[in-house]
């Protein structure tokens, strides 16, 4: 009886804590999507650090240069809204909700894993968060062993 209590206790905090995000965010969903964030931000870095991107591209005109190589890239991540960020040769990608009212993941092109795992936490907004040229210089600095 106890434990049928107990039981019953874990499923109630698991369904209270999915209900409360309003949108069913599974930590295997996110961990899959990460995987693939990561594959789409070193490919939109390779874009902005290599190719030649024009000033003032929006985030379709961004995604839809950065992948042509790779069209599969950007289709792997769904209906979920995805934002580009360019700044001093770097870039950053970040998935948001599909409605577009909040970040999931973050990752800068330049690192080696998703930097930032939003869903985790609430209801924080489609904004970027990450500083580039600092993310990078920290990631660079860790590859060459000097940073720490």
């Amino acid at each position: 009886m106890l434990l049928q209590k107990r039981i019953l206790f874990l499923i109630l905090v698991f369904v209270s804590g999915c209900a409360s995000t309003g949108e069913k965010l599974s930590p295997e969903e996110m961990y899959i999507r990460a995987s693939a964030l990561t594959k789409l931000s070193s490919a939109m870095e390779s874009y902005v650090r290599y190719g030649s991107p024009l000033a003032g591209q929006n985030d379709a005109q961004l995604l839809a240069e950065g992948t042509k190589h790779n069209p599969a890239l950007i289709t792997n991540m769904g209906d979920y809204k995805i934002r580009v960020l360019s700044q001093e040769r770097h870039a950053v990608v970040l998935m948001c909700t599909k409605a577009g009212d909040r970040a999931l993941l973050e990752d800068a092109g330049c690192t080696g894993k998703v930097d930032a795992h939003h869903w985790k936490k609430k209801n924080v907004p489609c904004e970027f968060t990450l500083l580039l040229p600092a993310t990078c210089a920290v990631s660079q600095g860790n590859r060459t062993g000097a940073g720490g």
